[in-house]
């Protein structure tokens, strides 16, 4: 007798996720599915269709196999609110990333099934953006680091004590950027009777808001001289204030006197 009154298991579930589907899904740049725990779809918007070339089956054929297990993680208990990156195939094979947001609806006792709406916002080019602006930093990076000479930015004080400065610093002067960073060592290393016109040439483009171009010794260990030449540039606010200075330093020929 009590099977007569179950509803049957496909049936149940349709009639019920009609109520939270609506037709203004349809006007969303998002894809919007409705599905349950084990990925199958029940319902879907226009953009999906568009995307996968049907309006049914299951969401896992899409899924790239690395996220079919995450996702269905996510899926299997009744949180309100899930979320997480997920990539799809397209109906060309091609890869395409999605920020996945997963709003718990309902469960289904009978069959212990829980079902969710998902809203999946392309992502695609802003990876694609991302992956490009890592890559070419680690090659800044590797190019600094391979470079014979030394990037900086530094206080504009008689010390040049250094806010950053990068690798090829050891190359120039034997020192490590941690033994330099935040000290007056560099300004100390300077040669006494250069000292002075290198702060004075420094300062006279810095006020001119003009690139520098200084050829000068300096003393790594107090007594071996060690030519190199500093060009840079000013940082300034909005006022005008100097707030630090940029440059590059590599070993120089002497000057002949």
């Amino acid at each position: 007798m009590l099977k007569l009154f179950r509803r049957p298991a496909q049936v149940y579930p349709l009639q019920l996720l009609q109520t939270y589907w609506s037709p203004v899904f349809d006007c969303f740049a998002e894809v919007v599915l409705i599905v349950d725990q084990y990925l199958n779809i029940y319902k879907s918007n226009i953009i999906w269709q568009q995307f996968s070339h049907t309006d049914g089956q299951g969401l896992t054929e899409w899924l790239y196999p690395e996220d079919v297990y995450q996702l269905k993680s996510l899926l299997s208990s009744s949180q309100l609110t899930q979320s997480c990156r997920i990539r799809l195939m397209d109906a060309q094979q091609n890869l395409r990333w999605f920020e996945l947001s997963a709003n718990y609806l309902l469960s289904q006792p009978d069959s212990q099934q829980h079902f969710w709406c998902l809203l999946l916002s392309d992502q695609t080019e802003k990876i694609k953006r991302q992956y490009l602006q890592s890559a070419q930093q680690r090659s800044l990076n590797d190019l600094i680091k391979r470079l014979p000479m030394m990037l900086y930015r530094s206080r504009n004080d008689f010390d040049w004590t250094m806010e950053y400065i990068s690798d090829g610093c050891f190359d120039v002067t034997g020192y490590t950027p941690a033994e330099l960073l935040n000290t007056p060592r560099y300004g100390q290393m300077i040669h006494p009777e250069d000292a002075p016109s290198v702060w004075s040439a420094v300062q006279d483009a810095l006020n001119q808001k003009e690139l520098f171009n200084v050829i000068y010794r300096i003393l790594p260990d107090g007594e071996r001289v060690v030519w190199v030449q500093d060009i840079g540039w000013g940082v300034y606010s909005e006022s005008d204030m100097i707030l630090a200075v940029e440059g590059i330093i590599w070993r120089s020929q002497p000057v002949q006197s």
